[in-house]
């Protein structure tokens, strides 16, 4: 019996020394191959781990980190994703596709500066690509600079004509240059393929689609201008267009992720231009397209304000509700509501929403008493 037990020790010796020996002969591209493995069956953190252990084995391949960077993102971890892409650059200055990744990042944490030099370096290095251009596009908006933006969409256009959300950003940036009827034919270009789409049947479905934020390749989306009381600018409200979760439909391109976003985004931009023309109702027939389509804060302010000019409070303050409730960190939507609110006759509850408009934009304090006495001079005159 002893002799039986000692046989078995020694044959389990033998399997855990070639176990062992296996997993220590293991290379970097076996790692690796491991973490797209896990990544394919949505194992996120078994799928770093193996990149951990690849990094670990070859800690001089930048690709490496390049792509757990990608990983980390995924997870949330933009900081270590940051680190990543840092130390790819580091052991690759040629590496292009770290620099648009890290741009992108860089945008996502508000460095706008450094991610304008990622993208620049990207570009200048080869990484020209309709995506790349599409993100410095969507930046020089962001950093009020629709020239650069119009020209970087136009080469976004050349290179993928098919992605509707380059349209969209033209079109914004057009209209910011002042070209309005080419704003006004982007728009259109956008809303007539949709909607011949409907009418054949083969538009997407919205009810099938789930929203991520914070992809800085789609177009930016143009809310209402607010002009505050003895101030000349204009200032343009701006958010991302968000895209459906990768995970939601893996088949997806980026191209349909964004798709309906986008032409509601068309649909509320044109809104604002048939607003100014004084063409009151196809802005209102445009902003009840975008909110059926894709719910934004800046449609349903853009309407509830419409709203509030025909004549139909109820109706303004319903849409006012619904854009804070979306987006409760904007302090003019409380502005808004407060004013429209005061129409109503409803003073005390306007009261606490031009202290909350106060919170979130101190500097414009003395905006208050005036739109507070507007209102109340207007409510005065209204039968």
């Amino acid at each position: 019996m002893k002799k039986y037990i000692s046989m078995m020790t020694c044959c389990l010796v033998v399997v855990l020394f070639v176990t062992s020996s296996a997993l220590a002969q293991k290379t970097a591209e076996d790692f690796y191959k491991l973490s797209e493995k896990r990544l394919k069956n949505r194992d996120l953190d078994g799928a770093i781990a193996a990149l951990d252990k690849a990094i670990e084995l070859e800690p001089d391949v930048a690709a490496l980190y390049g792509k757990r960077s990608e990983l980390r993102v995924m997870k949330g971890l933009l900081d270590a994703a940051l680190t990543d892409l840092d130390k790819a650059l580091l052991l690759d200055p040629e590496l292009t596709t770290a620099y648009a990744e890290r741009g992108s990042l860089r945008m996502m944490k508000n460095d706008m500066t450094g991610a304008l030099n990622d993208f620049d370096n990207a570009i200048v290095r080869g990484e020209r690509s309709a995506n790349i251009f599409a993100m410095r596009a969507n930046l020089r908006m962001m950093l009020n600079n629709p020239e650069g933006a119009l020209s970087d969409y136009n080469a976004a256009i050349s290179m993928n004509s098919g992605r509707i959300g380059n349209y969209v950003g033209r079109a914004a940036a057009r209209d910011r240059t002042g070209d309005k009827a080419g704003a006004m034919a982007d728009y259109t270009y956008v809303i007539d393929a949709f909607e011949q789409e409907e009418r054949k049947g083969t538009a997407p479905d919205k009810e099938a689609r789930k929203v991520r934020a914070n992809d800085m390749t789609s177009p930016v989306i143009h809310g209402p201008e607010i002009t505050k009381p003895g101030d000349s600018k204009v200032t343009t409200q701006t958010t991302m267009v968000a895209t459906m979760n990768p995970e939601a439909e893996e088949n997806m391109t980026p191209e349909e992720m964004e798709y309906l976003p986008n032409v509601a985004g068309a649909y509320m931009s044109r809104a604002r231009i048939y607003q100014t023309n004084g063409n009151l109702d196809a802005a209102m027939a445009d902003l009840n397209k975008s909110v059926a389509l894709f719910p934004n804060f800046s449609a349903y302010q853009m309407r509830g304000e419409l709203q509030r000019t025909r004549g139909d409070l109820k109706a303004a303050l319903a849409d006012m509700n619904k854009s804070i409730e979306l987006q409760p960190g904007l302090g003019f939507t409380y502005l808004e509501r407060a004013v429209t609110l005061i129409l109503l006759g409803r003073d005390d509850e306007a009261e606490k929403d031009f202290s909350m408009f106060v919170l979130h934009d101190p500097q414009h304090k003395e905006t208050v008493d005036i739109r507070r006495a507007e209102a109340k001079q207007q409510r005065t005159k209204t039968p």
